[in-house]
């Protein structure tokens, strides 16, 4: 499937990742992107789409018309929400930002992006809806411009991350307070009573392999006790980390992070590490025997310490308003959607998310309407 903007650029949708890995990572690594549209992070993804039937790929690919450069690469994906054929980035609950990929040089002004928008909409699969969601304000140094497009409102959680500067004991102090301080450093010692504290840090092979299981045993004993929602509940995203971990689709792309105590796993959690920074995506930590040391805390705050005196600037919580990132001095970024209709049926969700946005936009009208809904 091709479409061209004679002006400007050609645009072609493909389906196979496989095919454009030479590429994809020259662009991304010349380019602008975010970790979550990295080709060891979608291969994975569109590899588990596949083998569980959640969604088809659809990578659409932008080349400059006269040069044939490639531009942008958008990670795209189809299912069906419903009676509705949605067409949004390759994601489905695990990209905490989605954006294109760019090339350093692809800063289109308004009118432009538009134009070349509406090309991508015509070489498009037929689909009712369009939803791109968790969008940054920013890929790289430029401006996301996706945000160009029409109509496009905040998304309803943000994200958080605390940036690291060296020294520490500097950068700690302006990121905790004193009182956490001395809390998290009491309850370090108070845990070296159980045996000697270390924090690890393991980039695929069998160790980080040991330390992804004992994560996802202790984080499903957990959210199961607590009836909390678990994506590693599901087995097509548990295969999907593991796959970051092992590089069986990719090149592993999981940072392993661990706190142990005497020998025994207190805290883990899996992560990425992409342009300077630490992205923590699916922490745990054992409860049981040593909740009383804040364990999660604990991994974060020594985590922070060893990725900056690694060289590493920013220390990404990423999405949610989870209340403890605000323990860490984090910034509060906003993220945004964008839904557009692209058949007749699409219509109407497309309306009633203008509907939510509208709500959302007005606190009163919001809470009444959740009053009336609790009577």
């Amino acid at each position: 499937m091709s479409e061209a903007d004679p002006k400007h650029f050609t645009v072609d949708v493909h389906r196979d990742i496989r095919e454009l890995e030479k590429e994809w990572r020259a662009l991304e690594t010349g380019g602008r992107c975010t970790a979550f549209q990295c080709y060891d992070f979608v291969a994975p993804l569109y590899s588990a789409f596949r083998e569980h039937r959640r969604a088809e790929p659809l990578i659409v690919i932008v080349r400059e018309a006269a040069s044939g450069n490639l531009v942008m690469i958008l990670p795209l994906c189809e299912t069906k929400v419903g009676r509705n054929r949605v067409i949004g980035f390759a994601d489905l609950r695990v990209a905490d930002y989605c954006a294109p990929i760019m090339a350093s040089g692809f800063r289109p002004d308004a009118d432009t992006f538009r134009t070349l928008w509406n090309a991508i909409e015509k070489a498009l699969p037929p689909s009712d809806l369009l939803h791109l969601s968790k969008l940054p304000h920013h890929v790289g140094n430029s401006i996301n411009p996706l945000l160009l497009l029409s109509p496009c409102a905040p998304y309803h959680v943000k994200a958080h991350g605390a940036t690291l500067s060296r020294p520490w004991d500097q950068c700690c102090q302006s990121l905790l307070s004193r009182k956490q301080r001395q809390s998290l450093r009491r309850k370090g010692r108070n845990l070296e009573s159980c045996g000697a504290v270390e924090f690890k840090t393991h980039d695929g092979g069998p160790e980080a392999e040991r330390v992804f299981e004992t994560l996802y045993e202790m984080r499903r004993s957990r959210f199961s006790k607590l009836e909390r929602d678990d994506a590693l509940a599901d087995e097509m995203w548990a295969g999907f980390y593991r796959d970051l971990v092992q590089g069986r689709s990719a090149h592993p792309f999981a940072r392993l992070i661990e706190l142990t105590s005497g020998g025994d796993t207190v805290a883990g959690a899996l992560g990425l590490i992409h342009d300077g920074a630490f992205l923590l995506l699916i922490p745990s930590f054992d409860m049981e025997r040593f909740g009383r040391y804040s364990p999660g805390m604990l991994l974060i705050f020594r985590g922070m310490e060893t990725f900056t005196e690694a060289g590493l600037t920013y220390f990404d919580l990423t999405i949610g308003d989870e209340p403890y990132k605000d323990l860490f001095g984090v910034d509060n970024r906003e993220l945004f959607e964008v839904v557009r209709p692209l058949s007749t049926r699409g219509r109407l969700p497309a309306t009633l998310w203008r509907l939510k946005i509208f709500v959302r936009r007005h606190p009163a009208l919001h809470a009444g309407l959740k009053r009336l809904l609790r009577r």
